[in-house]
């Protein structure tokens, strides 16, 4: 059992090493154990709800439904109230607890002596002990899981994906009870798709699932989940997901999830953004600053073979008959993934983590999507990302955070920068001569043409966000040439408006400074 969960759990970097046979093979240990006996899932029942299973219980499968590294599952008819609900009752390996914490004790063991010996300095050894044991904390505690599928319950509703109910009272740290599903597991479907695909193929029509639409839906979640939502299912394997009637799906088991701090987020997102456009040379400029201490040496080298990577991994995405993992995101980050392994950059384990969810999503989507094409996949997100953004951004609470942030904004400016700014010049104060007077008039005269400039830039905001607004002063002319401009999107504008009323403010303040008028004479 310990192996096998070590299987999982290493799974963080397991495509990093070996090839894609031995890649399946760790990534069906995720969901393929053999269980453990009933008297022993009893016991731990028993003990970590304080009570007999009967009077928890009106009915209690004692096979196990399913067994995994972590666990197994069985189902059962939980007793609330007055009425029965059909629940699975998840529950942990007898010692697992024990047997990590000595197997994490021998891992140690030997990261110290690949570190003494200065083995593969770029995986980070000691960070990877630290990524292992917060692993198995949260894998080895059920209450971090039903915390996490409660958020992700609320977020993925928005999606149009279910997640099965948590029921609260009845979840300690080695047991959880949620909603029972009646589904398909997509590690079955794609059992019968492998070996009988008219049968998956006659499934498929009477519960009425298109599996390429099924695929581009998770894809997709997966995207908005690291971008738009800020946490994202970390184990997206086949035994997570239960395929349901016309197209739809569940995802289960929230034991690992992720999020990104704000810098590394927009960072990734301009990323795969670059990429989606084919902008591969800026795409690797984003993976470097994605990376941990680059030498500053190889950069320009570097940079030139992740394009080169690149342009690699999108030649084979438009070919037919290739294998799913070459032409999808994972594909991209193996060719990225070598050149940083030959210059000797350290991994960045949240970057690992991150490829760690599309990988195993791959395990589905290579039977779902074989003739994926991910740049229709990006583009595709990027669109419907913004108009999420924008319908969100026209509600009222929003405009009005957005107008406060603008705000608080201008607020930090005046209680730092220009506390700053006064300190830096004021040793000059004395010495303000001719030049300086003249440089004030330039830049002030740089500034009246900066405010008309903003009264302009306000005006295409207004005609393109709240046409309304200036319907009654809108002229023939200015409309023509407005209308030839390109539509800028909401947050987009905000972005501008707020760079724009800041360097009106510094041009202000430096003319003010250079005519004395700040500190006086």
């Amino acid at each position: 059992g310990v192996a096998i969960a070590h299987g999982s759990l290493v799974n963080l970097m397991y495509w990093l090493l070996f090839p894609d046979e031995v890649c399946d093979e760790l990534r069906s240990l995720q969901y393929e154990a053999l269980g453990f006996p009933f008297h022993i899932a009893r016991s731990t029942i028993e003990s970590e709800l304080g009570a007999p299973i009967g009077k928890i219980f009106d009915s209690f499968d004692e096979q196990p439904l399913a067994a995994a590294s972590i666990a197994q599952i069985h189902r059962a008819v939980l007793r609330k109230k007055n009425k029965k609900i059909s629940v699975v009752v998840k529950i942990q390996r007898p010692g697992l607890a024990d047997a990590f914490k000595r197997d994490l004790d021998v891992i140690k063991i030997f990261v110290n002596l690949l570190v003494s010996f200065n083995v593969a300095p770029y995986f980070r050894w000691e960070q990877f002990v630290v990524e292992l044991e917060k692993t198995f904390k949260e894998e080895l505690d059920f209450r971090y899981e039903a915390a996490n599928g409660r958020r992700m319950k609320k977020n993925l509703k928005l999606h149009k994906i279910y997640v099965p109910t948590v029921y609260q009272k009845y979840c300690k740290r080695r047991v959880l009870v949620m909603e029972f599903i009646d589904g398909v597991l997509m590690s079955d479907y794609i059992k019968i798709l492998l070996s009988d695909r008219q049968r998956a193929r006659q499934w498929d029509d009477e519960n009425d699932v298109d599996s390429k639409e099924v695929g581009e839906k998770l894809l997709l979640s997966l995207l908005r989940q690291i971008f738009e939502d800020n946490l994202y299912h970390g184990d997206l394997h086949p035994g997570n997901i239960i395929l349901l009637r016309k197209s739809k799906f569940v995802l289960i088991d929230m034991g690992s999830t992720g999020t990104l701090d704000a810098e590394f987020r927009r960072i990734y997102f301009n990323y795969i953004n670059a990429l989606s456009e084919g902008d591969f040379p800026k795409a690797s400029d984003y993976y470097i600053r994605l990376c941990i201490d680059v030498p500053k040496a190889n950069i320009p080298r570097v940079r030139v073979d992740m394009a080169r990577g690149f342009d690699s991994w999108s030649a084979k995405s438009e070919l037919k008959g290739l294998s799913y993992r070459e032409k999808s995101l994972g594909g991209a980050t193996q060719e990225v993934n070598q050149v940083t392994f030959e210059n000797g950059i350290p991994a960045n384990w949240t970057l690992l983590k991150i490829s760690r969810s599309f990988f195993a999503l791959d395990g589905s989507l290579q039977y779902l999507l074989p003739e994926l094409n991910t740049f229709k996949i990006l583009k595709k997100y990027n669109k419907e990302a913004d108009r999420r953004a924008l319908i969100n951004s026209l509600r009222p609470n929003n405009i009005r955070a957005s107008l406060q942030q603008l705000s608080d904004t201008f607020n930090q400016y005046n209680d730092i920068i220009l506390p700053q700014l006064r300190q830096r010049t004021i040793a000059f104060e004395l010495t303000v001569n001719r030049s300086a007077l003249t440089l004030a008039v330039i830049l002030r005269s740089l500034s009246s043409v900066w405010l008309i400039s903003g009264f302009g830039t306000l005006y295409v905001f207004l005609y393109q966000q709240y046409f309304e607004i200036i319907q009654p002063i809108n002229v023939e002319v200015v409309d023509e040439v407005v209308r030839q401009l390109p539509y800028i999107p909401y947050l987009e504008w905000v972005g501008i408006l707020i760079v724009g009323g800041l360097t009106f403010r510094v041009l202000l303040a430096c003319v003010n400074i250079l005519e004395r008028k700040e500190f006086g004479n």
